[in-house]
């Protein structure tokens, strides 16, 4: 029954040509088959944009080397699994801020900004990745989109957030620690005022059970889903806040 869920939501989030091409790679080792996001530039080519590569930490800009030490990769995950989550993640667009933490060249902020969300926000320290990101949505200006995006050259754990109901993007940004660091910050600004924040993150199987335990230490927050993909590339886990939104 696992897998066939896994199958069902790896359908749903990547379609079924993807699925099939995963489930040969997985059966026959047919690693030619395999997707590769750094080498999938097809959401650039349409749209003149540059989202796509790798970045490594070392690359980043980031002065401080704790905290480039504590980070992790920039690599754009694949649209069709952003657009799965902004449908299936269960919040109305014009209640809510869509907040990117780590959004690197910005490609889920150019995908969030085709619905209606209140703004859209993306938070990343290094200099280099934000000064991408931020061309990438002048240039992205296609009749779908809805939203006015902002990018921010912050530390995501001392960010000042929005006062608005929030849905906040992650995709495994950083370690554990800086993750807690991260919602301590976000707690606080929760204290202040009291409304609605949805969590979407996105990660691989293998970094599961060190993200959930660093959420569940969190009071204030609950786990609601949890949607593993058929290769262990792309997981979801969903978190909500108690508080209702203004």
């Amino acid at each position: 029954m696992q897998k066939l869920r896994r199958i069902q939501h790896s359908i749903a989030s990547g379609g079924l040509r993807r699925t099939l091409a995963d489930l040969a790679t997985m059966a026959f080792s047919m690693p030619s088959l395999a997707y590769n996001a750094e080498d999938d530039s097809s959401f650039d080519v349409k749209f003149g944009t540059d989202t796509s590569g790798s970045v490594q930490p070392a690359e980043l800009g980031i002065a401080d080397p704790a905290v480039r030490k504590k980070a992790i990769r920039y690599l754009a995950s694949p649209p069709h699994v952003t657009r799965w989550m902004l449908r299936n993640v269960g919040v109305e667009p014009g209640d809510f801020t869509c907040v990117d933490v780590g959004c690197g060249k910005g490609r889920v902020l150019l995908l969030a900004s085709e619905l209606p969300f209140r703004q859209v926000v993306g938070v990343e320290i290094s200099m280099e990745l934000c000064a991408v990101a931020r061309r990438n949505a002048a240039i992205f200006r296609p009749s779908s989109r809805r939203s006015e995006i902002e990018v921010r050259n912050a530390d995501a754990t001392q960010l000042d957030f929005p006062r608005t109901n929030l849905l906040i993007h992650m995709y495994h940004p950083f370690d554990p620690e800086l993750t807690a660091r991260f919602l301590e910050q976000l707690g606080r600004s929760l204290a202040v005022t009291p409304r609605k924040i949805v969590v979407a993150y996105l990660l691989y199987t293998a970094a599961v059970p060190a993200v959930e335990a660093v959420f569940a230490s969190v009071p204030w927050l609950r786990r609601t889903r949890y949607e593993r993909s058929l290769t262990g590339q792309y997981d979801w886990l969903f978190f909500t806040s108690d508080f209702a939104g203004p």
